[in-house]
């Protein structure tokens, strides 16, 4: 469904609803499903080497799509007019939201069984703490700020009448928060490389 046919949401079921219809239902049933079901399948298999692959999968998934979407997709966004914005935003928003935080589910957890898998849990290391620590933390930023910010693009754009200063602000704050996770996730590479070297 084309988001021109739309409304401005009046509660979470219905965002998500416009969303998945904006999407395609197909995308939105395997964006969900397969950063879910993979980890899983991957613990599953007792197969270290198929839990590495998921979580190198998806945590690699993850790293492109915080560097692009902040070095390149947020200042791109902000240099456009209203009405090319408000037509990128329409592609992009839905499939973004409906996708990225599964990704994050998937790819922590994936983290967290593999640990599991290896026997890194039995007596953790600092690097070990730390990467919890910043997973948690990117959680927290993915389901919190990051989430409130493209909701509320995605109410903008579906809106009859577009606020095109408040996307705009949304935007900006987006783009500066998807700084902050690509800091983070710069950190939680470096933990990895501890882990590697047993720190």
């Amino acid at each position: 469904m084309p988001l021109a046919d739309a409304h401005r949401p009046t509660s979470t079921r219905e965002r998500y609803r416009l969303m998945t219809d904006a999407a395609s239902r197909p995308f939105a049933a395997g964006a969900v499903a397969v950063p879910l079901v993979l980890p899983v399948l991957g613990y599953l298999s007792s197969d270290v080497r198929i839990m590495f692959t998921v979580h190198l999968f998806l945590g690699a998934f993850w790293f492109g799509t915080a560097v692009l979407g902040a070095v390149v997709l947020g200042p791109v966004m902000g240099g456009l007019s209203e009405e090319a914005n408000v037509e990128f935003a329409e592609g992009f928003v839905p499939k973004m939201n409906l996708l990225m935080e599964p990704v994050s589910v998937g790819a922590i957890g994936s983290g967290i069984g593999l640990a599991s898998m290896m026997g890194l849990w039995a007596s953790p290391t600092v690097s070990l703490w730390a990467a919890l620590a910043i997973a948690i933390a990117l959680l927290v930023l993915g389901f919190g700020p990051l989430h409130k910010f493209t909701a509320g693009m995605f109410d903008e754009i579906a809106a009859d009448e577009t606020d095109h200063e408040r996307l705009a602000s949304l935007n900006k704050k987006y783009g500066m928060l998807s700084l902050v996770e690509l800091v983070l996730m710069i950190a939680i590479v470096a933990t990895m490389s501890g882990l590697r070297w047993g720190f």
